[in-house]
Parts: structure tokens; C-alpha cells; sequence
């Protein structure tokens, strides 16, 4: 993974795929920003010494894209905090994925819903980017269950309209894998669950191959013309994205 930054996980107790997006490199040379944003898996549970330590790194505001049911089942730790604002954007909402062809492999499947939602959830995506937008929300966190599918793709949306290339949004996708090895472990995960002849690693980057991500931003050129006129269509305007790219790159 020769395109990323050495040094981007924030290792706290309580999470296992937090990481800062800082340190890409964008084609026209520049660089995305260190502690701007930063993508992680669920919060609900950071300790009050964790919530301190982003506090202190200057988070100011942390998105949550997990369903409402979620929220209740593990509420998040920052949803009544008087140090950050938080946002909760259901990113799913009360979508289903349908029609998934029976023939496709598995970074195929994936790419196939993860682009169902992009093209059928673009009003709260808008609202999600809009509120990146907004001056004073920055430095922030988003972030759903396992860091992976809804963080992901907004990940992908914010790193594109930057012009950090494809390849480098995709083995940033594909990071989730190395960093969920300790999600497993940490639940005692029986060896039983990984096939016979597969080590974890292999297991878990076969479930969050870069290919997956590939294909979507694939989708998203020839069906909208790319990621920033995708990102016009969940309603952002000229002036959105100007601020989110002078905020995100250096």
C-alpha cells in the first residue's frame, strides 16, 4: 500500500477502525489535511478518558451515520456531550437492497449495494457533506457500526473531490480489513468462522477488497460523471465544495 500515509490510526480503547484521513496526496500534488477528519467504526464504547483524547486532538463535531435503532441499542457517548456537537444522519434509513444479480462475486455484491444506497439516498448524503460544509463543524469524526460501508463511502465522496486518485480511495476502503484483525480477536472470534486454509488477515481482506471500491467510483463516472457531479446531486452547490476542499486539503 504504497499510496498511503504511515501513520493514521488513532489507537484508542473502545474502537478498532478509527483513523485519521490526513496525508493522502491529491493529483495535482497537494495533501489532505491531518486532524480535519476522521473516519472510525462505532463510539458507544469510548471511555470518558477516550472522548477526552479526540476532545484534546480538536474534534469538534461527530456524525453518526448509523440507523436510529442503532443509536438506541448502543448510544453513542458524544450524543449529550457539552465539548462537541453531534449530528445523528440515518444514512440507510428504511432502504433495502433489492435485485442483487445471484451471479456476482462478492466485491461485485458489495459494490452493487453500496451503490444502490449512493443512488438512492442522495438527499441525506447531501445533508451529511453539508454539514461537513458548514464553517465551524471541522475538525470532525464520522462514522456508522464497523467504520466500513456507510463511512466508507463518504470517505470515498470526500477524498474525490479533492483529486486524491481512485486508487489510493480504494486501499484507504481496504484498510478497514487490517484494522478489524483486532475487532476479531478482541470478541474471541472462534477459528472456526474463518474457512479451512485461510489465515484471518486473508479472511477479512477478502471482505473489504479495494476492487469493491473500484467498482463504485466506476458507477459513479458513468452514470453522474464522476464524484463531484455525484456530489452536485445530493444538492451541494459551487460554494459547499469549495469550502470542504480548501478545509480538507493543505
Amino acid at each position: 500500500m504504497t499510496n498511503l500515509p504511515q501513520s493514521m490510526g488513532l489507537d484508542l480503547p473502545g474502537v478498532y477502525n478509527m483513523r485519521d484521513i490526513g496525508g493522502y496526496a491529491t493529483k495535482d500534488g497537494r495533501l489532505t489535511r491531518w486532524r480535519t477528519l476522521v473516519r472510525s467504526d462505532s463510539l458507544h464504547r469510548l471511555s470518558t478518558e477516550s472522548q477526552q483524547t479526540l476532545v484534546d486532538y480538536g474534534i469538534r463535531t461527530v456524525i453518526d451515520l448509523r440507523t436510529t435503532q442503532e443509536t438506541l441499542e448502543e448510544p453513542n457517548v458524544f450524543s449529550g456531550s457539552s465539548k462537541v456537537s453531534y449530528y445523528h444522519h440515518d444514512m440507510v434509513g428504511d432502504m433495502t437492497v433489492v435485485d442483487v444479480p445471484e451471479d456476482l462475486g462478492w466485491a461485485e455484491r458489495v459494490a452493487y449495494s453500496y451503490c444502490q444506497l449512493l443512488d438512492r439516498r442522495q438527499a441525506i448524503i447531501g445533508v451529511i457533506l453539508a454539514t461537513l460544509a458548514t464553517p465551524g463543524v471541522l475538525p470532525a469524526i464520522y462514522h456508522c457500526a464497523g467504520g466500513k460501508d456507510r463511512t466508507g463511502r463518504i470517505s470515498a465522496l470526500l477524498l474525490g473531490i479533492v483529486g486524491v486518485p481512485e486508487d489510493t480511495i480504494a486501499e484507504d476502503y481496504g484498510l478497514t480489513s487490517r484494522y478489524q484483525v483486532n475487532r476479531y480477536l478482541s470478541k474471541d472470534r472462534p477459528p472456526e468462522v474463518i474457512p479451512s486454509g485461510c489465515t484471518l488477515e486473508t479472511f477479512l481482506a477478502e471482505r473489504c477488497p479495494p476492487e469493491t471500491m473500484l467498482l463504485t467510483l466506476k458507477h459513479l463516472k458513468e452514470r453522474y460523471g464522476g464524484v463531484e457531479s455525484y456530489v452536485r446531486a445530493t444538492g451541494l452547490d459551487d460554494a459547499q465544495i469549495e469550502i470542504l476542499r480548501q478545509a480538507i486539503v493543505e
